[in-house]
């Protein structure tokens, strides 16, 4: 079978389901990894392929047509223009946090002094590894309550190349983050913001293969950022940051505005959707 042959029969296998959103993307990603191959040499090889190689290509696509998400088949996936590790004790990075890190990189890009960022349920360690890449003057603290995904954040920052900049704590943020010392400049959290009842509703490859502790939120979707509001507050005229989920915003900045939290600002996401809450600790 030739590269090109295996791609067409993938591709096809893989749009002959209607839930699989983007199927000539997923099958060229399984390829690409059991070939190892790059971009360019799948688009313009036309190499015969081992069988072997397209037995195993055969399995992996079976597991993606289980409902496993593509990105815990290849173990990895690209947020911020890096690459990261992915597997099941860590949510995959989605493009909607992107604006999450972009919002506070292009406040803080201008400081020339060292920049204390405290990322709460850091998960893979995609938002804070993030900045410590485009924002070489910060240190980054990961606080997750998982030893497995802070596992997989140190293995992304490694891969990242900002080991340095870097601390790992595992902690409920319930117990808050007084002995944390010195105060925090920024803190940003894309927490769990979706309603209990809500989860049943999430596509199969969510439910079923993503941490659920990472995605709910409680009744209201509002649990977290309550509690990362009351219990982690940065420097005087230090930042908190959050991403939301859909008609989230206002409330999220009720809860600040409440906690004393002065200049909030909602940024939206490239579709208009209001993605971001932010505010100023006074």
């Amino acid at each position: 079978m030739t590269l090109k042959e295996l791609r067409r029969n993938t591709h096809n296998r893989l749009k002959e389901q209607p839930n699989i959103s983007s199927p000539e993307l997923d099958a060229d990603l399984i390829i690409m990894f059991v070939l190892d191959l790059k971009k360019d040499e799948l688009l313009t090889k036309d190499i015969s392929v081992p069988d072997a190689l397209a037995i195993e290509v055969n399995a992996y696509l079976n597991r993606r047509l289980a409902g496993m998400p593509v990105q815990y088949i290849v173990g990895k996936t690209e947020f911020m223009s890096l690459d990261f590790i992915v597997n099941k004790n860590v949510l995959i990075p989605r493009q909607d946090t992107e604006i999450l890190v972009e919002t506070v990189i292009e406040r803080y890009k201008n400081v020339s002094e060292q920049i204390r960022i405290l990322d709460i349920g850091s998960g893979s360690g995609c938002v804070g590894i993030s900045m410590a890449r485009y924002l070489p003057n910060s240190v980054v603290t990961e606080l997750d309550i998982s030893e497995e995904a802070l596992k997989v954040a140190e293995l992304n920052a490694e891969k990242n190349l900002v080991t340095k900049q870097m601390n790992f704590v595992c902690r409920d943020i319930c117990d808050g983050i007084s002995d944390l010392e010195p105060k925090f400049d920024v803190i940003v959290s894309n927490p769990p913001y979706i309603k209990t009842d809500d989860l049943l509703e999430l596509q199969q490859e969510v439910i079923e293969y993503e941490p659920v502790a990472a995605l709910d939120g409680g009744d209201d979707g509002l649990d977290f950022y309550r509690i990362i509001i009351k219990k982690a507050v940065p420097k005087k005229g230090g930042m908190t940051a959050f991403e939301v989920g859909i008609g989230q915003a206002g409330d999220v900045a009720g809860l600040m505005f409440k906690a004393g939290y002065r200049n909030i600002d909602i940024i939206p996401d490239l579709a208009g959707i209001e993605r971001v809450v932010l505010g100023y600790a006074a």
